[in-house]
């Protein structure tokens, strides 16, 4: 067993062929809500965003969210506003929820970071999860639910099937899928390639690594598509506060979109999240005060976003 947070349990490998088994749900509109965090704000935001593809005359999207819902959300009445919103709708299990559902001993957050993430980080992270467990062991029915989310969906939409994870197909808590392990624009990978051939989709939506992007890649004479939403419940951009969701649907989104392509029939794109700043933080300070581990960690974060920039997050080859 490694360091605390930097490495994960066997039960989090997953397996490609998985997804090829997984005769899918279906829908005309998809979310792919990845890295909530526990951010209530951006949930309401997305519920109205869903109401509006309605009152638009489009289909009610489903809702899928893929890990990482719980985190920001250390205290009763918004672990559980969460946990039950989540529960009415489609998830997939993130190392958060695993970690929570069923604590791992000397795992930490069980994030698996990565050694360009600073021990600074690492160690809050650590300190988030093991006060965020200990409102969990107040609810062994949210618990119990977390226990039972599968690891992968698959979604069908306009004939395309796509592959809801966290990280990557091989682990719920894998990098192989963050963007800076990823070939450059245009260009091939002999493993993500395996993987899309073993899983049988058209898309992979993932989340886990936090900073967002849609690369397409050639995979046997057809075009697929990564895309990983970065959080949506998390600044994705420096000077932008908005989280990122994935829709994927049969028409473009009637919310605007910040980058996005097709592939086949479908429109792919990553759809803005925007929520009430001023309440966000008054009701993170009183969560997560100054010195505190999330303070420490994400407060820049959450004020400027991350020293990334959208010209970097759509990588197209054409």
């Amino acid at each position: 067993m490694g360091d605390p947070g930097r490495t994960c349990p066997l039960g989090y490998r997953t397996r490609a062929a998985d997804l090829r088994a997984d005769v899918g749900l279906a829908a005309e509109t998809l979310y792919v809500i990845g890295g909530l965090y526990g951010n209530g704000h951006a949930l309401r935001s997305i519920q109205a965003m869903a109401r509006k593809e309605v009152a638009a005359g489009l289909p009610a999207p489903m809702l899928v969210f893929n890990g990482d819902f719980n985190w920001f959300n250390a205290e009763p009445s918004s672990f559980r506003l969460i946990n039950d919103a989540v529960a009415g709708c489609h998830a997939v299990a993130g190392n958060v929820e695993l970690e929570l559902a069923e604590p791992s001993p000397g795992v930490g957050c069980g994030c698996a970071y990565p050694d360009w993430v600073d021990g600074a980080t690492v160690e809050c992270s650590n300190q988030i999860m093991a006060r965020l467990q200990g409102v969990a062991a107040g609810f062994p029915d949210v618990r119990e639910r977390l226990a039972a989310l599968p690891t992968h969906l698959v979604v069908k939409v306009a004939g395309l099937r796509i592959g809801v994870i966290h990280g990557d197909p091989d682990s719920v808590a894998g990098w192989g899928l963050a963007v800076e392990n990823m070939p450059p624009a245009g260009s091939g990978s002999e493993r993500i390639e395996r993987w899309f051939r073993e899983a049988g989709v058209d898309i992979l939506a993932c989340t886990h690594t936090c900073l967002a992007y849609m690369q397409d890649l050639p995979v046997d004479g057809r075009r697929c598509l990564v895309v990983n939403n970065g959080a949506a419940g998390m600044p994705n951009f420096r000077g932008d506060r908005r989280g990122i969701l994935t829709r994927v649907g049969t028409s473009p989104s009637p919310s605007g979109s910040l980058y996005g392509t097709r592939v086949g029939d479908a429109y792919c794109e990553a759809v803005p999240v925007r929520w009430d700043i001023a309440g966000w933080e008054a009701w993170f300070a009183g969560v997560w005060p100054a010195g505190s581990p999330a303070a420490s960690s994400y407060g820049d974060r959450l004020r400027d976003g991350p020293d990334y920039h959208p010209g970097r997050a759509l990588r197209l080859s054409r």
